[in-house]
């Protein structure tokens, strides 16, 4: 009788382990399987909120070609992340529209089109 106990015991606890393990150490999340063809399904997972903030401003000002500042440049994750994810609009060395973070400081002969949170949008 006790092993039989100890067996079920057992058993719980391997299903207990499962379950933990499948929730909250595997990074899986149901929000993305609920709606997989939303086009903006799990981006929030996938990249950071400054990417999605450079998509999202770009879109609304009708940019085709953007170009960062240098210090977006030297973060080589927003960087990489940032070209990915805003195609079709494409990054160009000699674009006018350029994203300066919002703690960056701008030069004297650029016109800030667009602040958000994270991004400010200048044509310089």
């Amino acid at each position: 009788m006790t092993v039989k106990k100890t067996k079920i015991l057992f058993f719980i606890i391997c299903l207990l382990q499962l379950f933990y393990l499948f929730n909250f150490r595997s990074g899986f999340r149901y929000e993305i399987i609920k709606d997989p063809f939303n086009e903006n399904s799990g981006i929030t997972y996938a990249v950071s909120n400054e990417v999605i903030e450079s998509k999202s401003i770009l879109k609304r000002n009708k940019i085709v070609h953007f170009n960062l500042s240098k210090g977006l440049k030297e973060d080589t994750y927003f960087y990489q992340r940032s070209i990915e994810f805003n195609y079709p609009t494409r990054i160009n060395q000699s674009s006018k529209f350029i994203l300066f973070s919002i703690n960056e400081d701008i030069t004297s002969n650029c016109k800030i089109i667009e602040t958000g949170r994270y991004l400010k949008l200048t044509q310089c």
